[in-house]
């Protein structure tokens, strides 16, 4: 810093750093950074001339109870007004993959109507603008206090699409309290058959991901010297994947699905119960309510103050130092 300003006119103090339009503010004491876009944020509501009213700020990006079947009315045939909805979508994906993965799944299923949106697709959108009006320095909390251990969640909502596919979602955290470095909300391509089904499409996604972590982790040093942690809410998943047998129930189940059940007997992962309640994922596969949104999102952004009593024991049996 000191040689940059004997070049450089700077403004900014030691402690917070600017790169590629995102915030890096530390906190030395507490062993922690966090990565957010206000900026960013609000040239967003000053480009699509968002109103900014508080009273009209929601708790959440999306309605806990939107429409079931994509409406054939009302459609913004002109192409300026599609355009508009294209841009406003496109410049909330790039935020919601950077450091706002509360919005996540808010605008992977609004993006899903770009090529033929309605007033009531763009209605929606504005919403999630209004939701970040009221949020706009929200970020993703990093803690590094308690070592890099790595661990998961991972969640599916059964048959929430209107072609009845189902919905994964699933975090990557490092260190108790941490907010997550890598999020998924996305459709599944292929139609489960039950909820349990489901959950386990969505945890062959997360165990790919965990491989290339631990394995990322490895190469720069901080190997994971005991099977990850996935959490997940579905007993008979979990049942599902410590069996190495089939039945009459699941002998159709794609073999490329078994990825999670070799991985839990090579000792890579392993998959533990957490209660829905709790269950930070969730946010990722539907809309909630507010009580329950504003729940899970201090888990998603690492702003919790206090770690799950049941995680804590379980992360404390492998890592000593937990």
């Amino acid at each position: 810093m000191e040689q940059m300003r004997k070049i450089y006119n700077l403004t900014t103090e030691d402690e917070v750093d600017f790169h590629l339009g995102m915030v890096l503010t530390r906190d030395r004491p507490n062993k922690s950074i966090t990565i957010s876009q206000p900026g960013y944020t609000e040239e967003m509501l000053t480009t699509y001339n968002i109103p900014l009213d508080p009273a009209s700020y929601p708790l959440t990006p999306m309605s806990d109870n939107p429409r079931a079947i994509p409406s054939d009315t009302n459609k913004l045939l002109d192409k300026k007004g599609i355009e508009d909805y294209q841009s406003k979508v496109g410049s909330l994906l790039y935020l919601a993959n950077q450091t706002r993965p509360d919005i996540l799944y808010a605008v992977n299923m609004h993006s899903r109507y770009t090529k033929s949106p309605t007033t009531e697709d763009l209605l929606a959108v504005h919403r999630i603008f209004l939701y970040l009006a009221g949020t706009p320095s929200l970020g993703i909390t990093f803690h590094s206090g308690e070592g890099v251990i790595l661990y998961a969640t991972v969640d599916a909502s059964y048959g929430n699409h209107v072609d009845r596919k189902s919905h994964t979602g699933c975090t990557l955290h490092i260190g108790r309290n941490s907010g997550s470095f890598l999020t998924r909300s996305k459709k599944q391509t292929v139609t489960a058959d039950s909820s349990t089904i489901a959950v386990l499409i969505a945890a062959f996604t997360v165990t790919k991901e965990i491989m290339w972590a631990r394995s990322l982790l490895t190469e720069i040093g901080y190997p994971q010297l005991a099977p990850t942690i996935i959490y997940e809410d579905n007993m008979s998943t979990i049942a599902m994947v410590n069996n190495d047998g089939n039945s009459q129930k699941t002998k159709h189940i794609d073999i490329r699905y078994n990825l999670t059940r070799e991985q839990v007997k090579n000792k890579v992962i392993a998959m533990e119960h957490l209660n829905t309640e709790n269950m930070t994922s969730d946010i990722l596969t539907k809309p909630l309510a507010g009580t329950p949104f504003l729940h899970l999102r201090p888990l998603l952004l690492g702003l919790a103050k206090y770690f799950y009593k049941k995680v804590h024991i379980a992360l404390k049996q492998i890592y000593p130092q937990f």
